[in-house]
């Protein structure tokens, strides 16, 4: 459109990256030795961090281009895959391989299969993966996992992960530890000084074929930096329409107000500030779009204030109540000029103080819902039952016969052998002083015939003998257990 107008051979700026104007800043090219060194030794995984418009495309292309005849080079340009399988076939169409009608295994193994049996390229697979910021984690630790992929001795996948700020952010995440640890190298991109700005101006003008000190004065070149703030794609966009203007306006050069003009349009804001329409340029500093005015305090005190609640506040504040003392109210300024500004700024804090004084919020703010939690109880501590003895009629024996009325047994506790089984409830009223029988069960004498109960003789145990107080046993419920234990096990 304006090449042949202004003598060039080419669109000098253009709008997509090329390597054809790539121009060695500070940050890019320390970016570029650090990445190059740590894909020559195979360090590890590398980092390239910078905001928008930095050059980080750019960078990658001139990595790629450097390790084309040493690697297998694939770079992710779409940041926008989601599965595991669309990452394996974006790597397999960057290496020229078949990657339709597979499933995610297949792929996989495809891959694999490939980098440890391609001869062509002993080093193995260089990947860039540009805009990497954009990627879900899980494909993130997926391509952490290419690079353990070792074939006699070496790594046959080498790694750049190209993204803005925040992808750093994600490696602090706890799911990517181990792909943090491994990073070998983190690089970071910034724009250009005042200098390079410059620089890198006139130089593309000149690879364009053109005159890089004419066609941009040096003030135009200031305004530039001054717009962009030396990030490469907007001193692009802002070269490449002050030179559209310059052209539509028929100027053999671009000067400060072109650019300007230029950076309003980019930028859908209010017309610039113009010296033809002014007549003069102001002699002050000029900042983005005109010049600062110092303001005193009569500009300030003059400056209209719009309605607010604030001003029926000050109407508030000169009535008083009959039974309260009146405020001494101040007397009333001439010109908004002559009130200092010490008194203004007093005068919009007491209105302020006011305000927040008035202000009660909408409602108390209660609990929504009251937790009520019981004291927690073991079952362990649960008490058990008075035993209930469960036995079969026939060996339940029949009650104590007492051979001497006169003298009844004591309870009896500390009976030895089937005897103690088989006898029955004694009384409890004195201690056993003399001979007493009681009936043995059935099943003791299987010789037993006679219809009379077999007798068992109790010695006198005498006055030493030590008797055992009554105490409830506790019985054991086996069952009672292991539905205990079963809803602790499972909850």
């Amino acid at each position: 459109m304006y090449e042949a107008y202004f003598g060039l051979q080419r669109r000098p700026f253009a709008p997509v990256p090329s390597l054809e104007e790539y121009f060695p800043s500070t940050s890019i090219e320390t970016a570029r030795q650090t990445l190059v060194r740590c894909i020559q030794r195979a360090e590890g995984p590398a980092l390239l961090v910078g905001p928008s418009g930095t050059g980080k495309t750019l960078l990658c292309q001139a990595i790629a281009r450097h390790f084309q005849n040493d690697f297998n080079v694939v770079m992710l340009t779409s940041g926008g895959l989601s599965t595991r399988r669309a990452l394996f076939q974006a790597i397999l169409y960057g290496l020229g391989r078949p990657y339709r009608g597979m499933d995610e295994g297949e792929l996989r193994l495809a891959l694999a299969d490939f980098l440890t049996s391609d001869k062509s390229h002993p080093a193995g697979m260089l990947l860039l993966a540009d805009e990497a910021h954009t990627l879900p984690l899980r494909l993130l630790d997926e391509i952490r996992m290419l690079t353990n992929l070792v074939y006699e001795g070496k790594a046959r996948t080498r790694l750049v992960l190209a993204g803005g700020p925040a992808l750093e952010e994600r490696f602090a995440s706890p799911k990517l530890a181990s792909f943090s640890q491994r990073l070998a190298a983190r690089s970071y991109l910034e724009g250009f000084t005042r200098s390079e700005t410059d620089n890198y101006i006139r130089e593309v003008v000149v690879r364009a074929g053109g005159d890089g000190e004419r066609l941009f004065t040096p003030d135009a070149r200031a305004a530039v930096y001054q717009a962009t703030d030396g990030i490469p794609r907007l001193v692009n966009q802002v070269c490449d329409h002050a030179l559209v203007l310059a052209f539509a306006a028929g100027k053999p050069v671009v000067e400060r107000a072109t650019v300007e003009e230029a950076w309003a349009d980019l930028q859908q804001l209010p017309a610039p500030w113009n010296a033809e329409i002014r007549g003069s340029r102001p002699a002050g500093g000029v900042i983005e779009f005109g010049g600062l005015k110092d303001e005193g305090p009569a500009d300030f005190a003059a400056a209209d204030f719009p309605s607010s609640p604030m001003e029926e506040g000050s109407a508030s504040l000169g009535s008083t109540d009959d039974h309260s003392p009146a405020a001494p109210e101040p007397a009333s300024p001439g010109p908004a000029q002559d009130v200092p500004a010490e008194e203004q700024l007093d005068r919009i804090q007491a209105l302020v103080g006011q305000l927040e004084d008035d202000f009660h919020p909408a409602g108390a703010i209660k609990p929504e819902v009251e937790l009520v939690f019981d004291e927690p109880t073991s079952p362990l501590n649960e008490e058990f039952q008075e035993e209930e003895v469960i036995s079969h009629p026939a060996s339940n024996p029949p009650a104590a016969v007492h051979r001497t009325p006169t003298e009844p047994l004591a309870g009896l506790r500390n009976m030895r052998g089937s005897a103690r089984r088989g006898a029955g409830e004694l009384s409890e009223s004195n201690p056993l002083d003399s001979r007493a029988t009681v009936p043995l069960p059935r099943h003791l004498d299987g010789a037993q015939t006679s219809n009379e109960p077999p007798e068992i003789v109790v010695e006198d145990l005498g006055e030493d003998f030590e008797w055992v107080s009554r105490r409830r046993v506790q019985p054991v419920r086996h069952h009672e257990y292991r539905q205990l234990f079963t809803r602790l096990r499972y909850g």
